[in-house]
């Protein structure tokens, strides 16, 4: 998929770093991420469950709870997010950044119908009279294909899959200049799962808007995405274009997950995910990688850029990489127990 036609930067997210005070320590569930969004861009997020990417999400609507701790800087179209009053992030969630969230089923009034639910928004935000209201909201059920003499039936009459498609009515009912979508097709069968991708891009196409794709599933980024960011333990590894993470993917993470598609092999990526309150010390995957130099172990790697912006955050691969551009020096991690060491499962 070409980017050729992208310029104007419409997001952009300055090193974020994201952490929760819990009994067991802080966790910290986003470090230092930085990346942009750019108009008309669709941009995938990856990485296995655990790694922080629907934590992501929600910090960049301020939808996090109270004992989250946000620095660093989210700026939207020139205005920076986290120093907005709720009430100018009321009027800028839905309005100008929509979001569809994982679990579809608990994000609506069990007991209103769903046609009165999508009208509501266009009365809150765009002061639309119940009737005309209304008729907007049928219009838009069946742009995502449902009949709207279904809009006076409840959410739990709706299947997982058409209920994903109310879903997406509701992100994309204010036209939205950017959408955030977390694991759109969760749960879905194959089938649905392609329909609902679908549907999505071309929505998000149509009027011209960006998109945040959160998501696990590689395949469903390579199919969708100009480019991908890949997660791993709180912070990003890889990040570039799609077509050249896949092809030529720089950080071993990366390759192990690309060969974990039925296409390349369906290999499972060895060991679990690290804890987000005690991760590795040096490179947070050197533990499951069999790339691994001595250093891994002792200096965490700073996300450098090899070629044409493919950046990975990765010894072996600087090492062997003859375009890689250096930073004039690394400063080795201080030594931090395993998740073992301290009794703690993985996050």
């Amino acid at each position: 998929m070409s980017i050729s036609f992208l310029s104007t930067q419409l997001l952009s997210v300055e090193n974020l770093n994201v952490s929760f005070k819990t009994s067991k320590g802080l966790v910290k569930a986003n470090e230092n991420i930085s990346f942009e969004i750019k108009e008309g861009e669709i941009f995938g997020l990856i990485g296995e469950t655990g790694c922080g990417k629907t934590t992501l999400g929600k910090a960049l609507l301020r939808l996090l709870s109270n004992n989250a701790r946000i620095e660093g800087r989210i700026v939207y179209r020139g205005k920076n997010i986290l120093s907005l009053s709720e009430k100018e992030m009321r009027s800028l969630r839905g309005k100008e950044i929509g979001i569809m969230l994982q679990d579809s089923s608990i994000c609506f009034n069990p007991v209103l119908s769903v046609g009165s639910q999508i009208a509501e928004i266009y009365r809150y935000h765009e002061g639309m009279k119940k009737k005309d209201a209304e008729k907007k909201a049928s219009e838009m059920l069946e742009l995502v294909g449902i009949d709207s003499s279904r809009k006076s039936e409840y959410p739990h009459q709706f299947s997982g899959g058409m209920l994903q498609r109310v879903m997406m009515v509701v992100a994309l009912a204010l036209k939205p200049r950017l959408l955030i979508a977390d694991e759109p097709t969760k749960g879905l069968d194959p089938d649905i799962k392609l329909q609902i991708l679908e549907i999505i891009a071309k929505l998000v196409k149509k009027e011209n808007s960006s998109m945040l794709l959160i998501t696990h599933d590689l395949d469903v980024s390579t199919k969708l995405t100009d480019r991908t960011a890949v997660m791993y333990a709180g912070e990003i590894v890889e990040i570039g274009k799609t077509a050249t993470v896949i092809s030529d993917p720089k950080h071993p993470y990366t390759f192990a997950l690309l060969h974990s598609l039925p296409e390349k092999g369906l290999m499972n990526v060895s060991g679990q995910s690290p804890s987000l309150i005690f991760p590795p010390s040096g490179c947070r995957y050197h533990p499951r990688c069999s790339n691994q130099l001595v250093d891994c172990s002792k200096i965490h790697p700073t996300l450098l850029e090899h070629v044409d912006d493919h950046f990975a955050r990765c010894l072996f691969s600087e090492k062997n990489s003859k375009n890689v551009k250096r930073e004039p020096h690394l400063i080795p991690d201080t030594p931090s127990p395993g998740c073992a060491e301290v009794g703690i499962r993985h996050c």
